[in-house]
């Protein structure tokens, strides 16, 4: 099934909201600036969106891989400023083009660890013509760099001595959030779950509220000290606490106005919400749309018989 293009405008704004403008193009040099946060783990800050690496004895794991293939070749020039080992795999926290868009610089045969939604999503958009040219271009070099492996709900890996926790807890800012927690350094990286446009979180087609909550959940519950978001700086617990309970107050109102009958406008009306940019949808909608139509879109019980 083809993406609608507002997914398309959804994955492009939170670029250009947050760091780059969606094309790809950065108004001028792109700065890429390593950060040490603990034990061979750094944060990168500049670019399309935020980078960690992990320098272990043998190898490095690189997550997510900046949206040019120009900025994951700075990133990789910085780590090999830090250290000479190989790198052991790229680990994308989900599928939108400035976190996936600079696998391609990476070489021939790289693990590449993502939530096992991503593969599809990447066909899907680069087959995707509704939207017009500009969008599928920036996914058809990315068809042939496929996640190598993919995740399900969660699963602990070693990589060449570092240990790493990925974590699914459903559909949140999109279909394919991969949650990465470092135990060893108590540092996660959570990609677009974790922002720092408005109060509320930014939830793609294919999110929902309700995964956004239930991850939210899971990454408070990690034992985490130190959390790194898609974009912007590192964030606090009690900023995603804070973060946590605003969500939660915000959709038991938008579901006592649902249970009301009131309309999307009237909810609009009683509840006003900033929005980040233009081309999201607000959360209070995404609530009230989840809570009308379900989350999926509600369909009739004889729809998926293979012989009705």
């Amino acid at each position: 099934m083809a993406l609608r293009p507002t997914a398309f405008a959804l994955c492009l704004a939170l670029s250009t909201a947050l760091a780059a403008p969606a094309s790809g193009q950065h108004a001028g040099p792109t700065v890429l600036k390593p950060h040490l946060l603990r034990q061979g783990v750094y944060w990168v800050a500049g670019g399309g969106s935020n980078t960690g690496f992990v320098i272990g004895k043998q190898g490095v794991v690189i997550i997510d891989a900046q949206q040019t293939a120009a900025d994951a070749r700075q990133v990789l020039a910085e780590i090999a400023k830090l250290t000479p080992n190989r790198l052991s795999a790229v680990v994308v926290t989900h599928a939108d083009p400035d976190h996936v868009g600079g696998l391609p610089a990476y070489p021939a045969g790289t693990t590449i660890i993502a939530q096992e939604n991503t593969p599809g999503i990447i066909r899907a958009s680069a087959a995707d013509t509704s939207g017009g040219r500009q969008y599928g271009r920036l996914y058809q070099p990315l068809v042939g760099f496929l996640p190598t492996r993919t995740i399900g709900s969660q699963e602990t890996l070693v990589l060449n001595g570092m240990r790493l926790l990925l974590l699914h807890a459903g559909p949140g800012h999109s279909s394919a959030d991969l949650v990465v927690y470092l135990p060893d350094q108590r540092i996660v990286f959570a990609g677009d779950l974790i922002t720092t446009v408005g109060p509320y979180p930014v939830i793609h087609r294919g999110g929902s509220s309700l995964g956004w909550l239930a991850f939210m959940k899971a990454i408070l519950a990690l034992g985490a000290d130190t959390y790194v978001g898609g974009h912007g700086p590192l964030e606090t617990k009690a900023q995603l606490q804070a973060r946590l309970r605003a969500a939660e107050e915000r959709r038991a109102q938008v579901k006592k106005l649902v249970d009301a009958h009131k309309s999307l406008a009237e909810v609009k009306q009683a509840l006003p919400e900033k929005l980040s940019s233009p081309l999201f949808p607000g959360f209070t909608e995404t609530i009230y749309q989840e809570l009308t139509q379900g989350y999926p879109p509600a369909s009739r019980p004889w729809d998926n018989l293979v012989h009705p």
